[in-house]
Order: C-alpha cells, then structure tokens, then sequence
C-alpha cells in the first residue's frame, strides 16, 4: 500500500494543483462574508504536496461505511455551521468525453462525543464535476449550531475521492468507521515511515 500511496501522491499532486487554484479563486468571492475554518497546512493550494484519496480504494467494500473526518473548533460561541467545502473529484473519461453515472456521496456534522447534528447525502455529480481534476465542492447546509469542537465527515464511497494533504499534518484529521474515529494516517512498509495526512476539507459560517 505504501508504495502504492508514494507513486500516486507523485504521479497526481501536480496535475491537481493546477486544477484546484483556479477553481478556489472562482469560489472566493462566495464565502467572503463567511468565516472559513480550516485544519490542514493553511498553505495556498498551489504550494500543497496533496493528491486524492477514496476510502473504497484502500479498504475495499468495508470502506464504504468510513468517512475522512475533520475537527474544527467553532471560533465564538453562538457559531452556526454553514457550508461545507471539499476538494474532491468524480473523474471524467477522457477517451469517451463522459461523467461517471450518479452515486451517492454522504455528510454528516457530529458534536465533539460524535453524536450526530446533521446528516445529508446526495449525488456526487452535483459536486464535483470537472474535466481538468479535483475541485472544491460546496455543500450548502440548514444552519447548524456548533459549540467547541466538532466534526465534519465525508463519505467519497469511492466516487468522490478527496483531496489529502501529505505532509504538515496538523492531528485534527480522522478516520470515521462505526462509530469510532482513529488518527488518519498510513503506514510505509518500505520506509517504516507513518505518513500523517489532512484532509481537504472546510468549515464556513459565522
């Protein structure tokens, strides 16, 4: 898996860097108003070592029940949780010039004890669609109040695989599986490295 995991970081980051910037600054102006919450590197995503990363390809059909998950701390009392943003991507066919057929992706927001607030699936095409690579995906949500820590979780279900930081881990970035959340990070078997990731994800609100 580890080597594996080397050469796709390798192979994709650059592709995907491009692709993103130009969609982050597109979707600036939108949440401006928004306090935007983030535990990855903070670096601007030109400059990030990332490439994307599906549950379904590492941990076969078992993963599609995990979810990335992110803790963010809510920045005053009385914060309301309202959108949510994801590097993502649904892929595209160069050869056939085709989107893959809609599947569900899924969200969920959960209070610091993992209790659930909110929950929300949809279609991964109303997303992330993108020609070119990885995009941030918005997902606009009813208001939900937040108070100290919670967690945002992404279920890619191997059609939306996420973007994944590589390196300037911040340990707010999880596995969710059932219930239970553990540090996301994967093991090298050729280095006996651990590589510690963050995930691509945003809180907005205010």
């Amino acid at each position: 898996m580890g080597d594996h995991l080397k050469k796709t970081i390798l192979l994709l980051a650059c592709l995907f860097c491009a692709a993103l910037c130009i969609n982050a600054m597109a979707t600036q102006a939108a949440t401006s108003k928004l306090t935007t919450l983030r535990e990855d590197s903070g670096k601007n995503y030109s400059e990030m070592n990332f490439t994307i990363f599906s549950t379904l390809n590492q941990f076969g059909t078992e993963g599609l029940g995990v979810g990335e998950a992110v803790k963010f701390t809510a920045p005053k009392a009385g914060w309301k949780l309202q959108k949510v943003r994801v590097v993502g991507w649904s892929g595209f066919n160069n050869s056939t010039q085709t989107f893959p057929a809609d599947r569900n992706i899924m969200l969920e927001i959960r209070d610091k004890d993992l209790n659930l607030l909110y929950k929300f699936a949809d279609s991964q095409n109303n997303y992330f669609l993108s020609e070119t690579g990885p995009l941030f995906g918005e997902i606009e949500i009813p208001a939900v109040p937040v108070t100290g820590d919670f967690y945002v979780v992404f279920y890619d279900r191997g059609v939306a695989p996420i973007g994944m930081e590589t390196i300037d881990s911040t340990g707010n970035s999880f596995l969710f599986n059932r219930g239970q959340i553990q540090p996301a990070e994967f093991p090298i078997a050729e280095t006996n490295e651990t590589i510690k990731i963050n995930w691509l994800i945003e809180a907005a609100g205010n």
